[in-house]
């Protein structure tokens, strides 16, 4: 419309501009610029030239600025778009970013939201696009657990909304624990480790061991629980519970813990013949042996252990001993701040 209007007003100009010297000399001329002979034509009509020349070399010079402009909004729309990837993507915490920017307006903002996660307030809505909108929809229907199609973001197991969109299936059915289990780089460690805290405490033991790597200490004590248990009980030799046990990290506190959680059915017999063994081998075992006998009652026993170490060692127990040799009976799991339900 512009380019319109300005051929308008400059044909205008050129007709007064002829005008106005066939006004004052309506003579003809013809000469030679250059070692070119131009014919013999009115004056007017070579005043109006150099206007027209004037004319076609702005329309030029437009027409080249309006090309390179052309190629710099093209490039700041694409920038738009990839920013608008970006946002959404920042939004759903996708790990592998690296967008690149070509216009220097984009290139700061897209560094930063490329190594950012954004987290949005929950009043926020909506922001009138479609991607964006999208993106927070799925966060809010994620987090209010609702059933959501999240196959068409392409997510990562490893995202935090996949994580808790797993997380909400398991929970609700939709899948279940050995499919999760036996797809570990699908569904990731996170929602494997939550499917086997609620595996452990029903499967048998030959499918809990074939997915021991995914322990947790709050699995371990839900399973040892099941060992002589009239519901959903197991049975396991010593020999295969020392091999699980000691192929796990546990510390001494974890030790104390493991013993505890066996006492809910373990025979008595079984339990202190374990930890034995399992003492003989490990260090760190011994403080879960000392917990067994005097939860048990093995107060002799303990005593001669305990008489047999040095004095900064086991100090917790020897203030037990101490304390049952001067007549103030405490329960072991009460004197060491545990549940003795």
């Amino acid at each position: 419309m512009q380019l319109k209007r300005y051929t308008i007003a400059s044909i205008i100009l050129m007709i007064l501009v002829g005008a106005a010297a066939y006004s004052i000399d309506n003579g003809s001329i013809s000469f030679d610029l250059l070692g070119m002979h131009f014919p013999n034509l009115p004056i007017a009509f070579w005043v109006v030239v150099p206007v027209a020349i004037l004319y076609l070399a702005s329309i030029l010079h437009m027409g080249v600025y309006a090309l390179v402009g052309n190629f710099k909004l093209r490039r700041l729309n694409k920038d738009h778009e990839k920013m608008i990837d970006a946002l959404r993507d920042s939004l759903l915490g996708l790990n592998d970013r690296n967008y690149v920017y070509k216009s220097d307006a984009y290139k700061l903002m897209g560094k930063l939201i490329d190594n950012a996660l954004i987290f949005p307030y929950e009043t926020l809505r909506s922001i009138g696009n479609e991607k964006i909108d999208e993106a927070l929809e799925l966060m809010r229907d994620v987090k209010e657990k609702k059933k959501v199609d999240i196959k068409k973001f392409h997510l990562a197991s490893n995202t935090s909304i996949a994580i808790q969109n797993n997380l909400n299936r398991l929970e609700r059915g939709e899948i279940d624990a050995d499919s999760v289990l036996s797809r570990p780089d699908s569904y990731g460690e996170i929602v494997c480790t939550k499917a086997y805290e609620s595996y452990v405490k029903t499967a048998s033991v030959g499918s809990v061991m074939k997915y021991k790597n995914f322990f947790t200490k709050a699995s371990l004590l839900d399973f040892v629980q099941r060992i002589n248990a009239g519901e959903n009980g197991i049975i396991m030799e010593n020999d295969e519970l020392a091999i699980l046990l000691n192929g796990l990290k546990l510390t001494n506190e974890d030790w104390i813990d493991v013993s505890d959680a066996m006492s809910k059915n373990m025979l008595p017999e079984q339990r202190i013949r374990l930890f034995e063994m399992l003492s003989e081998k490990n260090d760190d075992a011994m403080e879960g042996y000392l917990f067994t006998l005097y939860d048990l009652q093995m107060i002799d026993t303990a005593n001669e252990i305990l008489n047999n170490t040095s004095k900064d060692d086991y100090l917790i127990f020897k203030a037990y001993r101490d304390l049952k040799r001067a007549n103030k009976h405490y329960d072991i799991a009460i004197f060491l701040r545990r549940s003795c339900d």
